[in-house]
């Protein structure tokens, strides 16, 4: 019997149905309540439903957990979990946990999720019930008292932000019309008149208060690290996110970089930083701007205290997660159909939902939005908009997009004003599309000086190493982008570079594994199809790599290994490129 609001799994679709709004139930395609009775073994498959792609590494659980355990046992913990979670999930139709040695993955593909069904629905998916009366995530949970601080903090955050979410659905207008990016006209060049910036005026810009950071050392060099970090959150959410962000720590001082607060702060953001036995132990927190109410920390486990700290991977991963978190915190106040000008975080990931017909209205408002701001952040997302012509199928690929992509940028190179992302996001277009491995190579160092916590600007280098045959470089810039961008909603991108670079040094059933589960999630994702479909003929398996290849050429029927020769696939080195073409002509291209 299905319970008020539960989400019935579509026949043939999914296997389970995940309920999280009020008490957690789990259902199989019939209605039977196939709950587990443990506590925590509800909260891991909550934890992985919420999650990025439904993923979580091992030692994340372990963390949120079974933090206050020694480490052996807390990883003893959560293997016996995890054992014991998996035997009651055996009788479903289709396997629902994924499990090995670094990362457990919950099968979305199996699962209705009841919250983001809501999500991707809005208010046709939400009961009559829950808008009058909205209840908790997870509801009854909880291991207070059981010191698992990281889970406690976790399930605050998606209490306030699921509650804030269903309020917005339950409160908005029945009769506003919302315009689709489709129904755009798609736009005729890049002549842009450029606005005044101050066009848009600050209330169009989500803000973020930065608290004085908390330090509890007498090190000097703690104290350094502690500004240097919150500089650094605070560059990566301007840039990825467009926040305007209002400095507290110092109020007399007027930095070029600071603005003065005009308005109450979306969220403010908080670091704490403890120094023992010689460790530091970091946390950022975030504080809803209206009531100051705790919405969520990020933590990073302790590191040497000796260590340059702002440089350390842990540390810059800790800084990456928390933008996203910021990010994820902040997004609907810039949503794609609104009238406010598109932040990057909303661009890039609507660009990679894939939707041909929705990629022209995209165009539109990205150029919209540069007309107004001028902002050299968004001809850099139009340029490498453009690479979908060359990688993604969308349009026909002519001299027209190399001169267009090359003027744009001209325009996003802006010295001073470009930052990190901003130079990644053009860096990859001068050597994808302009095939200018030098001008790419400058574009790309300098982004990551200017943003090395970002797993954006890690991945496309080591996509540019792994076009010049650098394998070594692009698995080190590759499996750092993996560490930074755990919880990116754009983590599938970042596991197709660690494809494409296996295909290339020939690893083919490590590439073929990874371009499967991408492309479960994301079917129509070209550089996935292409590079599974070349390591699956390399391993013998021709008549699947040909379900793949009859699925590129139902994007684009003139699809074959010309695309090679013709250099649309970038790489330089003549072994790769036979590579390639062997892989696809055995795949019958």
């Amino acid at each position: 019997m299905l319970r008020p609001g539960q989400i019935r799994p579509n026949e043939g679709q999914y296997s389970a149905s995940l309920s999280l709004l009020g008490p957690f139930r789990l259902c199989d395609p019939d209605g039977q309540d196939r709950t587990p009775a443990s506590p925590r073994h509800q909260a891991i498959l909550a934890i992985l439903a919420l999650a990025p792609n439904c993923t979580v590494s091992r030692a994340k659980l372990q963390d949120m957990l079974w933090g206050e355990k020694e480490p052996r046992r807390a990883a003893q913990s959560l293997r016996t979990a995890l054992h014991a979670l998996k035997a009651e999930l055996k009788d479903f139709d289709a396997p629902l946990l994924e499990i090995d040695a670094k990362n457990v993955r919950l099968n979305e593909a199996a699962v209705a999720i009841d919250v983001l069904e809501i999500e991707r629905r809005g208010s046709d998916a939400l009961p009559a019930h829950f808008k009058a009366s909205p209840p908790d995530v997870l509801e009854g949970i909880s291991f207070r008292g059981q010191e698992a601080e990281e889970f406690e903090d976790w399930l605050r955050n998606h209490r306030a932000y699921w509650l804030n979410f269903i309020e917005q659905l339950r409160d908005e207008d029945e009769d506003a019309v919302t315009v689709e990016l489709h129904d755009r006209a798609p736009s005729q060049g890049t002549q842009l008149v450029l606005g005044d910036p101050s066009a848009y005026t600050e209330m169009d810009w989500p803000v973020v208060g930065l608290l004085q950071p908390a330090v509890f050392s007498q090190s000097i060099q703690a104290q350094f690290v502690g500004e240097a970090l919150v500089d650094q959150i605070a560059d990566g959410l301007r840039e990825y996110l467009g926040a305007r962000c209002y400095d507290y720590r110092d109020l007399a001082q007027e930095a070029d970089h600071h603005e003065i607060a005009t308005r109450q702060p979306d969220v403010c953001l908080f670091l704490k930083i403890y120094e023992e036995g010689g460790l530091l132990f970091l946390r950022t927190g975030a504080l809803r701007g209206a009531s100051q109410e705790l919405l969520w920390t990020v933590n990073c486990r302790s590191l040497p205290a000796r260590i340059g700290a702002e440089t350390d991977p842990e540390i810059l991963a800790f800084v990456g997660e928390t933008v996203e978190r910021v990010a994820e915190t902040l997004s609907m106040r810039n949503q794609l159909d609104s009238e406010e000008p598109v932040s990057p975080y909303h661009a890039l990931n609507a660009m990679f939902q894939l939707d041909h017909s929705a990629l022209a209205g995209l165009r539109a408002r990205l150029e919209d939005s540069w007309r107004r701001s001028g902002k050299p952040i968004y001809p850099a997302l139009l340029a490498y908009l453009n690479t979908f012509s060359v990688g993604e199928h969308w349009r026909p690929f002519d001299g027209q997009v190399r001169e267009e992509t090359r003027a744009l940028i001209d325009s996003a190179d802006d010295t001073g004003r470009s930052g990190g992302l901003t130079l990644a996001l053009a860096g990859h277009a001068k050597g994808y599309v302009l095939h200018d491995r030098e001008g790419a190579a400058d574009l790309l160092e300098r982004a990551i000086k200017l943003a090395p916590q970002s797993a954006f600007c890690w991945d496309h280098l080591a996509l540019h190493h792994m076009y010049g045959a650098e394998y070594r470089e692009a698995q080190q810039a590759s499996s750092l982008a993996l560490k930074l961008g755990a919880l990116s909603p754009l983590r599938f991108t970042l596991e197709t570079t660690q494809c494409m670079i296996n295909v290339l040094e020939g690893r083919y059933t490590e590439a073929s594994t990874l371009g499967m589960r991408v492309l479960s999630r994301r079917p129509k994702f070209g550089a996935a199809l292409r590079y599974t479909t070349i390591s699956l003929a390399h391993l013998g398996s021709a008549e699947r790599a040909y379900d793949y290849l009859r699925r590129i050429w139902e994007m684009d029927p003139d699809f074959s290994v010309e695309w090679v020769k013709e250099n649309r696939m970038a790489v330089q080195d003549k072994t790769a490129k036979e590579i390639l073409e062997i892989g696809l002509k055995n795949a019958g291209a």
